[in-house]
């Protein structure tokens, strides 16, 4: 009974011996709730997205170039008007006077040519007739020689005559000119778009400046003018295809394709911290829809690339962390003070050559690399450094390091881009289980 006694007392003590170990042990933290998504392969597009308003392809300023009263205007704000129609009357009395009077001086200009010509054939009939009394010796030399002045003479008066009478044609043409400038014609086929000035009102143009009277433009071609950042700018093309959003048509999106990109750069806020630079990419729409105008917010999404058939995750698995260290070194156990390798630090300082703080360089924090976690088949999460290709908006191609077909975890933001670290042990949600904040980039694709 005693050694029965002492076994079973030993065994209890073992036993309590075995919970006390075990409750001191540290326990495992519990698993990270994730979300995730399969690597797969497909199609990927770069899409750059920029904002403007809608525009005329072609916009023209009516004007002229007189001066005189507005007579009339057959046109009104929205009116469509063909190449060529009448769109409003200068006064034009006072051009058609000019017309008159250059017309008369040309007239007579002719004329004179025309009495210059009779007398140089007179004057070449005595010139032959001296010539053969000079040869018959009834005439002498001084006589030829008068006449033979006489013919170069009125030769001269001639040309002098027709220079005179270009002189007018040039005056009159002008003048015909300004009297077809003070009828205002449509000089595209288009739409009024604004009109500057009522009937009654002084035209004032010149030739150094315009008197616009109204604004026409063709709204069969209509186009979006938007602004795209310098660093998205490089990679858009003439010909890209686009998707043009209309603020004023909602529910409505229409296609489009890039028409000219901008050399010369927008700069706002020059020399500040808020410092900007934009450049003007016009977008033209294959089919302009009814009711659009000038004016109107649009957007305008260009697709500047497109990869078929890479390896593809969504871009909200794709963060910034350190690159992993080629010399794992061994965590110090619980209690154990971890003493800095002094050698490594004179060796620095030996390297300098002088007691200098160590450089940036050498001290400074190592370079952010892309990576993603991917999940094993254990559910360890492993953090691969990735390089990557293009990307949508959601997706982003992975030129390496993830294979189709591997679990990458995609949310929730604030555990992957912070939290999350090599090793630990995930625990993937189900659909419809929320998992927290799926940061700035929303759901899974």
């Amino acid at each position: 009974m005693t050694q029965g006694r002492w076994i079973l007392a030993g065994g209890v003590v073992a036993l309590v011996a075995f919970a006390t170990v075990m409750g001191l042990r540290p326990k495992a933290p519990p698993p990270v709730e994730v979300t995730t998504s399969v690597a797969k392969k497909g199609t990927v597009t770069r899409v750059v997205t920029a904002a403007g308003h809608l525009q005329a392809r072609e916009t023209v300023k009516v004007s002229s170039n007189v001066t005189g009263d507005l007579l009339s205007l057959s046109v009104k704000e929205g009116d469509r008007v063909q190449r060529g129609q009448v769109l409003g009357q200068i006064d034009k009395r006072f051009y058609e006077t000019q017309v008159t009077q250059y017309r008369g001086a040309v007239a007579s200009a002719r004329a004179q040519i025309a009495q210059i010509d009779v007398t140089i054939d007179q004057d070449k009939r005595d010139l032959a007739r001296i010539q053969r009394l000079v040869d018959e010796r009834l005439a002498s030399a001084a006589d030829l020689e008068k006449s033979t002045t006489q013919l170069k003479m009125d030769e001269s008066r001639l040309a002098s005559q027709r220079e005179l009478v270009s002189q007018n044609v040039g005056q009159l043409e002008t003048a015909l000119y300004n009297l077809s400038r003070a009828t205002l014609t449509a000089p595209i086929d288009g739409t009024i778009l604004e009109l500057s000035h009522k009937v009654g009102e002084r035209i004032r143009g010149s030739d150094f400046s315009e008197d616009v009277v109204l604004l026409m433009g063709g709204l069969t071609d209509m186009e979006v003018k938007a602004e795209v950042g310098e660093h998205e700018v490089v990679a858009v093309h003439v010909g890209d295809e686009s998707a043009v959003d209309i603020d004023a048509i909602p529910d409505k999106q229409f296609k489009g394709h890039v028409v000219a990109v901008g050399k010369n750069a927008q700069i706002k806020n020059p020399g500040t911290d808020a410092e900007v630079t934009t450049f003007f990419v016009r977008v033209g729409l294959d089919v302009p829809p009814e009711g659009a105008l000038p004016g109107m917010s649009s957007a305008v999404s260009i697709s500047t690339a497109t990869h078929d058939n890479v390896v593809m995750v969504p871009i909200q698995a794709v963060t910034s962390r350190e690159a992993k260290k080629k010399e794992q070194q061994a965590a110090p156990r619980e209690g154990e003070i971890k003493v800095a390798d002094s050698s490594r630090a004179t060796a620095a300082v030996a390297a300098n050559g002088k007691d200098d703080p160590p450089t940036k360089a050498s001290t400074g924090k190592p370079k952010p690399v892309k990576v993603v976690f991917v999940v094993d088949k254990d559910g360890v999460a492993q953090m691969r450094e990735v390089q990557t290709g293009i990307a949508s908006r959601t997706d982003v191609e992975i030129l390496g390091g993830v294979n189709e077909g591997d679990t990458v975890v995609d949310g929730p933001y604030r555990t992957l881009a912070r939290e999350l670290q090599e090793g630990q042990k995930v625990k993937p949600q189900k659909p419809g289980q929320g998992a927290g904040d799926k940061g700035p980039q929303g759901g899974r694709s």
